[in-house]
């Protein structure tokens, strides 16, 4: 019993975890239980009473509803990161920021070029930017002491901002006709929750009502409803009235159902790819080499060559007792992209079966290749 609770309490677990139920998807999605896994997901869930009610199908209430609280998780963790963690001191900040930049922009790139001539497929530009950081964590973990601390923060780092890159990209490009009236009250609980803050209220019950009013209204709005977790996230007070830690403590509670539950879940609901009846030519269509591509080959060459061109303009330094080769075994592993990277197919292509799910599968096959690469890489490297 003491070793299952190591092995689950271990900072690899979460990532061995999102390994287990894709897999677990791919069995149900292409066995006898197809049927099941379908149905399933597809089953609406409907909440309210009269005109007031929201019916969505179940993974819908997965992708829209319960991934809010793992952005909910990051707005906390940027917010406490930037004003008392790791990145509150400028000189820890600047080699995680340019390399995040590159590892948005150069995968990006790598996608526009192979697909710029198609107007739907272009909608998934943003795929290949996206790093996994509990699977990335996960595998820098298992090679224990190989890898220095300094080398696991900077990954943590720049996965705090690929995070943030991800929210503006979403925020931005992602978001559906406006609804005026919707809008107006969003920035109605936004008011609510800023007066909250400024008079140090830390009743979280106050919190979660407006919350799930903002999300509502931000569902409404034709804003993507996870993007009210982050505002949420914004308004939580770092300490109580008696400056006793508050915002750590409540991404304390939530972080375990994010990465023990709500992650598995969402793996296990998105990573169902039907590769039965799936043409082999579809994984060299132009959408799935500009995610592989972009993913594999981008995120490691545009994280490396920003961070390197960064350090010799002394715009930021390597981590003492650091070798380039050692830093880019790194590098590789930020082209694991799986969850987020799914989350943003699905903005982008609305669950289309239009590429027969080979986007979901390259993002699947890029993940893994960049897990499989980089440890090896790393577990050689000296």
């Amino acid at each position: 019993m003491h070793i299952i609770k190591k092995i689950i309490l271990s900072e690899t677990f979460p990532g061995i975890l999102l390994i287990f139920f894709t897999f677990l998807a791919l069995f149900f999605k292409n066995s006898f239980l197809n049927p099941i896994y379908t149905d399933l997901f597809h089953a609406n869930f409907t909440i309210g009473f009269d005109h007031f009610k929201i019916s969505k199908p179940l993974e819908l209430w997965i992708n829209d509803g319960l991934i809010a609280i793992f952005f909910l998780c990051i707005g906390l963790e940027l917010k406490y990161e930037i004003l008392r963690g790791q990145l509150k001191n400028i000189k820890s900040v600047s080699l995680p920021l340019f390399g995040a930049l590159g590892g948005m922009i150069l995968p990006a790139l790598i996608f526009t070029s192979i697909n710029h001539p198609h107007e739907f497929a272009m909608q998934g530009w943003a795929i290949p930017t996206a790093t996994d950081i509990a699977f990335a964590v996960g595998i820098l973990m298992l090679l224990g002491n190989k890898i220095p601390s300094s080398l696991k923060l900077f990954l943590l780092s720049l996965a705090i901002f690929d995070d943030l890159g991800a929210i503006i990209i979403i925020a931005l490009f992602y978001t559906d006709q406006l609804s005026f009236l919707a809008m107006v009250i969003c920035l109605l609980c936004i008011l609510v929750l800023f007066i909250f803050n400024y008079f140090h209220i830390t009743h979280l019950s106050l919190y979660v009502l407006i919350g799930v009013i903002l999300w509502v209204a931000m569902l409404k709005s034709g804003v993507h409803a996870t993007l009210a977790g982050v505002i949420i996230a914004l308004f939580i007070p770092l300490d109580t009235p008696n400056k006793k830690p508050y915002l750590h403590e409540v991404l304390k509670d939530l972080n375990p159902w994010v990465v023990y539950f709500i992650l598995p879940l969402f793996a296990f609901a998105n990573a169902g790819v039907d590769i039965k009846d799936m043409d082999i030519s579809a994984l060299f269509s132009p959408v799935s080499l500009g995610i592989v591509l972009g993913l594999f080959l981008g995120k490691q060459l545009g994280v490396f060559s920003f961070c390197y061109i960064a350090i010799k303009f002394k715009l930021a330094k390597l981590p003492e007792n650091i070798k380039y080769s050692k830093f880019y075994g790194v590098c590789i592993l930020t082209g694991i992209g799986f969850t987020m990277s799914l989350f943003i197919d699905g903005l982008a292509y609305k669950n289309s079966d239009i590429f027969e799910h080979a986007d979901k599968l390259a993002i699947l096959s890029a993940s893994f290749l960049s897990a499989l690469v980089g440890f090896i890489y790393l577990k050689i490297i000296k």
